[in-house]
C-alpha cells in the first residue's frame, strides 16, 4: 500500500511539471511609465511618388453595345411580347408523314381561306377573318398536321367545320393550345 502511494505522488509531480512547462514564459507588460521602454524611431522623410507617368489610359468608348436581349425587354415591355395561350380547338385538314404534302395542303387551305374571305363567307365562320390566314403546320413525330383556326369554343369550331368540309371532306375538330387575343 505504501509503494502505491509513492507511485501516485510521482505521477502528480510529473503532471504538474509538464503542465507548467506548457504554459510558456511569463510575458512582460510594458507600460507607458516604464523607463525601460524602447523609444520609437525618429520621423523619417518619405520620397513623394509621382504616379502620373504610370496612369492607365481608359479604353476608347465603344460605338454600340452588343447584346442578345429582345428589343421589347430593353424598352420595358416584356409582358407585352409574351403570347398567352388557352385550351381551344382547330380544324385538322390533314395528318401526313410527308413535309412536302403538308406544305401543299397548307397552301391549299390558305388559298381557300383567302377566297372565302374575298367572298365575305368568313366573317361569321372563322375568327380573325380580316387578318392573316390562321393556318398552322404542327410537327409531332412522325406526323405533320395542317390545322385551321383558333376557336375558343367547340361550337365555333363546329360551325366552321361545316364550311371547311365542303372543300376538305376529311377535316375534323382537334383540341389545341390557341393564342389568347
Amino acid at each position: 500500500y505504501h509503494s502505491g502511494m509513492n507511485g501516485a505522488a510521482l505521477l502528480v509531480i510529473v503532471l504538474l511539471t509538464v503542465a507548467s512547462a506548457c504554459s510558456g514564459p511569463a510575458a512582460k507588460v510594458i507600460s507607458s511609465t516604464d523607463d525601460s521602454a524602447v523609444p520609437l524611431p525618429a520621423h523619417v522623410e518619405v520620397d513623394e511618388f509621382d504616379a502620373r507617368p504610370y496612369r492607365a489610359v481608359p479604353p476608347p468608348p465603344r460605338a454600340g453595345i452588343e447584346h442578345d436581349a429582345p428589343e421589347s425587354l430593353l424598352r420595358g415591355q416584356a409582358t407585352r411580347s409574351q403570347v398567352r395561350t388557352q385550351q381551344g380547338y382547330r380544324i385538322q385538314i390533314v395528318s401526313t408523314r410527308s413535309k412536302e404534302e403538308a406544305d401543299l395542303r397548307s397552301g391549299q387551305v390558305t388559298q381557300w381561306w383567302i377566297e372565302q374571305r374575298e367572298k365575305g363567307n368568313l366573317a361569321e365562320v372563322l375568327p380573325r377573318a380580316d387578318g392573316a390566314p390562321p393556318v398552322y403546320q404542327d410537327f409531332s413525330e412522325p406526323y405533320w398536321r395542317v390545322r385551321l383556326g383558333d376557336f375558343s369554343s367547340r361550337t365555333g369550331a363546329q360551325t366552321a367545320l361545316t364550311a371547311v368540309r365542303e372543300h376538305f371532306g376529311s377535316a375534323f375538330i382537334a383540341p389545341a393550345e390557341i393564342p389568347v387575343r
